[in-house]
């Protein structure tokens, strides 16, 4: 079934009110070969067995998703080795209805809107994880304002409830039992035209990072993600 939301139409590059530049251990790109997505794959696939023993074995190959033209996967890959630390994946609902709405079924407030759901978060166990998970969402948040995105999706369990909630996410559904996994799940969205505001509000440590901090090493390519999402 194909999906019927607005065409991008304007491309609104997004520009933080910065105030000081900061070099992170790590860069951020695109996946664009089979030696990235491999890398990725093994990232995620780690992490979903810590936290999913019987889920994460399944995750030790690509899925068909991550072959999809019109999604993207984004990497971080540390400086001093180039290893892999975190991977995230994001799907649009722009050719097709988001994956999750074969599990759950979202409100109707949300149709017609230009959705991107972030979905295989993976990133190294340790001290270092946050930062890096981090700076995935602030490159997921600045594709998604790039390409008009109106509200980032992503599915967590009971453990992830609270981190969403604390990057001011609202819980739209849940819990709700996924077919993948024996514990219940919660479905989160943000307006993406608000997050800056909403981080700001709540005096969240995360606003300076998001707004007002450059990151050199968060290099996406974005003439791949307007290939993948479309550019009129």
């Amino acid at each position: 079934m194909k999906s019927t939301v607005p065409a991008l139409s304007v491309i609104r590059p997004y520009r933080a009110q910065t105030i000081r530049t900061e070099l992170l251990p790590f860069q951020v790109r695109l996946v664009n070969s089979a030696q990235d997505l491999a890398k990725a794959v093994e990232i995620r696939a780690s992490a979903y067995t810590r936290h999913l023993p019987h889920y994460g074995g399944r995750l030790r190959e690509p899925e068909a998703e991550d072959y999809r033209r019109d999604v993207l996967v984004l990497i971080a890959e540390r400086k001093l080795d180039g290893a892999a630390v975190g991977t995230m994946r994001l799907e649009p609902n722009f050719v097709q209805p988001l994956g999750v709405e074969s599990e759950i079924r979202i409100p109707s407030g949300y149709g017609q809107k230009r959705l991107l759901e972030t979905t295989r978060l993976g990133i190294q166990n340790g001290q270092a994880g946050t930062m890096v998970m981090v700076a995935l969402v602030k490159a997921a948040f600045e594709i998604c304002h790039a390409c008009s995105v109106d509200y980032g999706l992503a599915v967590g369990r009971r453990s992830m409830a609270e981190v969403f909630g604390s990057m001011c996410y609202d819980m739209v559904v849940g819990p709700v039992q996924m077919s993948f996994a024996k514990v219940p799940f919660w479905l989160f969205a943000i307006p993406i035209a608000e997050v800056e505001d909403r981080l700001q509000l709540r005096g969240h440590s995360y606003f300076d990072f998001m707004a007002r901090t450059s990151h050199p090493d968060l290099q996406v390519d974005y003439e791949q993600v307007f290939e993948a999402f479309g550019k009129e």
